[in-house]
Order: structure tokens, then sequence, then C-alpha cells
């Protein structure tokens, strides 16, 4: 038990991440239509996600947490690579709705297959129930680190977690 005391979670999750993002790579072929990064993969599965509803710069921004200019430079790019197309709305030319375009829409139908198929895997040999309980755990570390977030935004990010040994000294000193 002890042992287990001295792990990071932090490093832990950031390990899971490299081995998955590293099964991702070996195992689903790349081809000319393909995303060119991680955040432009994301962009492809949030589109074929919300397919009813109209999605805009500003949507993509909120949801992946990206500044104006990585959100447009990264959806010019995409649009350039045939993945997505941008057309003006009638009421306001201004906003330009991203869709993704027939051949790229059917390459993330087989992403997502292939993403049902790597969970189904990684979750091999856990019960529902530990499975239930593992969503429940990483659920609350998720809304754990919003609210880390959310501080550090308060204090302009310059101030280190209270708990931080620099903190403690930097207080002590002053």
């Amino acid at each position: 038990m002890e042992k287990e005391k001295q792990k990071s979670i932090a490093f832990t999750l950031r390990v899971i991440h490299n081995r998955i993002k590293a099964v991702i790579h070996k195992s689903f072929p790349r081809d000319g239509n393909a995303p060119q990064s991680q955040l432009q993969g994301g962009i492809m599965g949030y589109l074929f996600h919300h397919p009813e509803e109209p999605v805009y710069q500003r949507d993509i921004e909120k949801e992946f947490r990206i500044s104006r200019a990585t959100a447009t430079n990264t959806l010019q790019v995409m649009e350039k690579n045939g993945l997505i197309v941008r057309k003006s709305q009638d009421k306001d030319a201004r906003l330009k709705r991203i869709m993704m375009t027939e051949p790229a829409c059917e390459r993330q139908a087989k992403v997502e297959e292939h993403m049902r198929l790597l969970d189904k895997k990684i979750l091999q040999g856990m019960t529902e129930t530990e499975v239930s309980e593992l969503f429940r755990l990483l659920g609350r570390l998720q809304d754990n680190l919003e609210r880390m977030e959310a501080e550090c935004e308060e204090e302009d990010g310059a101030i280190p977690p209270r708990d931080c040994p620099q903190h403690v000294q930097s207080k002590q000193t002053e």
C-alpha cells in the first residue's frame, strides 16, 4: 500500500494517455483525408456528433478551450485539406457554419467504430460495476480539475497551488 501512495495520479493518467495515442496511431491507417493533429481529430469527432445543430468557430473555441487564433488556423488547414467547409449564414454573413465534407464524414464513421472497439479492449476484464465506478471516479477527477483551472484563472495563473512548497515558503517570507 505504501508504494501506491507514492504514485502520482497526474503522471499515471499522462502515461495512459500516451499509450492510448500510441495504440490509435499504430492501429488505424493514415490516409490523405485524415486529421493531422489531435485537435483536428477532436474537432472532427465533435462535428460528427453534432450533425443537426449548426456549429460555429466560437463553439469550437469553447468546447476545446482554445484561442480564437488557434481555432482560425486549425480550421483553415482543415478546410484546405478538404475535411470541412465553412458556409456563410443568411442572417449574418460573418457567421460561418462549419460542416464536415462527405469523405471526411465517411472516414469519421470508421474512426468512431474503431474507437468503440478500442474502448471495448481497454475495458476488457472489467465488470459493468467496475466500469461504472471508473467513470464515476474519472468524473470526479474532471470536476476537481475544472475547479482548479477556475481557481488559477481567478488568480491569473501566477500563484502555485496552495499546498505547493514554494507557495508556503513565499508566504512565510512575506
